[in-house]
């Protein structure tokens, strides 16, 4: 089915809701037989069941969405007596036959997020039973949002391979419901996973964790409140998710350094003209500092390694920081490689578009007509890969930015996190390279981005051999890749001799970083985890196997640190985490790291 075009028949019609009913086995409400006299959606909810569709027998369970319409037969086999599901009658007014259709046909979907389908059902079907005319009008209006939820979650599934960004649905959620209360856990839950992984996952994906995120979408809706609106104060605040309006005036001033009234007085502009034009503030405010999981202690204060727990280095401990601090630089820039340093991309204005050599290129969003060889781009998540490839962009965002071991980074614009579309649009961009959370954040979102250049949404790989060729692709400079990746390849082997006369066949290694209130182990993605267990291929132990690198955990408890611990153990202790040390210190005493003098110190900033 063509969903694009199925959506766009969506957004042109008139829809209206004729009924919403509820089927539960536990009241005998569930009938054996339906035959639908208009278009209509099956959602279930709980329980498993056969539910045929003009024919086809799905097995359902928990939440499934089906879909028909006219003369459609729906034929009900619960697996339980915790089966329920909803019915919801729609009527489509289509101005020709061929559209009509479109709304009559049937289709099954397995959401990859239940629980903001479940709530719009509760809420279309609590207001459905009331009698005043308001709530049925309310039922009404939450309709659509029911209806587009349906429609994203099937054109994501159809547009994507694999499970949906956990981050990218979490922003999505976030922008829907800013005005409710809304807690990490609770957010964490609606995607079954914990909030220690949630955040760590917002922090390596966008430099800012859900709930940071949250206040900075909150405070930039009351920007625009204020800018374009007489609205008291309290009722702002009430409208971006504050009951308690001294609270709100107090975060508004820490994150903008004004008052609200201040706000209002000092910046209110004419309106603009210009679609593009966004309003002077992004969402997050000029002097936020972002950061991801390694920089979240370091940006406003430095924090090394403790003197008192600088534990004695061997031959190997040196060798092997030699080995991470070298391969950390290969990853992020390309001058270790041997090949020149990056240059800066043209500071000339993208030749005429009816003279530049176009191409199609397919991405997370479909395809997108992009230069063969874009001379002015923005990257807002990969830097150190396109320099790696003697390219500079002309913006990124601080995030990536803030990174000490690139090279020179001068001449780079930085348009923020989360970016703001203005600051891109006076680049002047041919070509904007992104990834899927960083489309979401920007304001607009990828339409906005779509309208400014090129706009292509990539994979956050995480790997610099699959990250450095799909940029050598995208920015036609295959060979250049080609050569960084043989070098990269030589540059491991290297190593890997280097090291191996330091090496048991059986040793694991961990990496443990103390902070001043929690305790991290890091897997096979940052804090040299990627380089000591991907690249030089040395053990993990089975339990950061199984619960970091295969599993969601990162944060631990001080009472679980020595089912993590190897015969050799990575340390980074933060300042201010003395007190915190001494506790960990304990519980390493009896590992085996311990006993054969194999804890190396590592710099936490690096």
């Amino acid at each position: 089915m063509d969903w694009e075009a199925h959506i766009k028949r969506w957004s042109r019609t008139a829809v209206r809701l004729l009924d919403i009913r509820q089927y539960c086995v536990g009241n005998g409400t569930v009938p054996d037989r339906y035959v639908a006299h208009t278009s209509f959606f099956v959602v279930t909810t709980h329980g498993e069941a056969k539910v045929s569709l003009s024919g086809t027998v799905y097995q359902t369970r928990s939440l499934h969405i089906l879909h028909g319409g006219k003369d459609a037969e729906l034929g009900f086999m619960p697996l339980g007596n915790d089966f329920a599901c909803y019915l919801i009658l729609y009527k489509a007014d289509c101005e020709s036959p061929e559209e009509l259709e479109s709304f009559h046909m049937s289709y099954a979907f397995t959401p990859y997020a239940m629980l903001p389908l479940q709530e719009k059902c509760q809420a279309m079907y609590r207001l459905w039973q009331q009698a005043t005319p308001m709530d049925k009008l309310q039922a009404q209006s939450a309709f659509l949002p029911f209806v587009c939820e349906v429609m994203r979650q099937i054109r994501t599934s159809a547009m994507e391979t694999g499970k949906p960004n956990l981050v990218t649905e979490a922003i999505h959620y976030i922008h829907e419901h800013y005005r409710e209360s809304i807690t990490a856990e609770e957010l964490a839950g609606i995607y079954s996973c914990s909030a220690s992984y949630l955040s760590r996952l917002f922090k390596n994906q966008i430099g800012v964790g859900p709930i940071e995120y949250l206040i900075h979408v909150r405070i930039h809706r009351s920007k625009q409140f204020l800018l374009k609106s007489e609205a008291r104060i309290q009722e702002i605040a009430s409208s971006v998710g504050y009951a308690d309006v001294y609270y709100f005036s107090r975060l508004f001033k820490k994150h903008t350094g004004y008052s609200p009234l201040q706000y209002r007085q000092d910046n209110r502009q004419p309106v603009q003209n210009n679609p593009l034009r966004l309003l002077e503030s992004s969402i997050v405010s000029k002097n936020l500092t972002p950061h991801n999981e390694n920089e979240n202690y370091y940006q406003l204060i430095r924090e090394g390694d403790t003197s008192m727990y600088r534990f004695s280095r061997s031959k190997f401990g040196a060798m092997m920081l030699l080995c991470t601090t070298m391969l950390l630089s290969a990853c992020q820039a390309g001058s270790d490689t041997g090949t020149p340093a990056s240059q800066p991309a043209s500071t000339d204005h993208a030749t005429d578009n009816a003279t530049v050599e176009m191409r199609m290129y397919k991405h997370l969003k479909g395809q997108t007509e992009i230069p063969v060889k874009p001379q002015r781009v923005v990257s807002l998540f990969h830097l150190g890969e396109l320099m790696a490839l003697e390219v500079k962009p002309v913006g990124a965002s601080s995030f990536i930015l803030k990174n000490p071991l690139l090279s020179d980074t001068s001449d780079i614009a930085d348009v923020g996190v989360p970016p703001d579309a203005e600051k891109i649009l006076s680049l002047e961009p041919d070509l904007i390279v992104t990834t899927g959370p960083f489309a979401e954040v920007v304001e607009g979102g990828y339409e906005a981005l779509s309208r400014i250049a090129p706009t292509i949404v990539v994979e956050q790989y995480d790997d610099p051999v699959k990250d450095v060729e799909m940029f050598g692709d995208i920015l036609g400079k295959q060979e250049e890749a080609q050569q960084w990746n043989e070098a990269f390849a030589t540059k491991i082997a290297e190593y890997r001799k280097k090291i191996s006369p330091f090496i048991g066949a059986d040793d694991t290694f961990s990496i443990l970083n103390v902070r001043s209130g929690a305790v991290f182990v890091y897997g096979d993605t940052n804090m040299g985890g990627n380089i000591i267990y991907k690249y030089l291929g040395l053990k993990p132990t089975d339990k950061v196997k199984t619960d970091v690198i295969n599993g969601e955990t990162w944060e631990i408890s001080a009472e679980a640190i020595p089912d993590f611990i190897g015969d050799r153990l990575f340390l980074a202790v933060n300042e201010g985490a003395e007190e915190k040390m001494k506790e960990v210190e304990k519980l390493l005493r009896n590992s085996p790291a311990w006993k054969s003098g194999r804890i190396y110190n590592i710099d936490f900033n690096q």
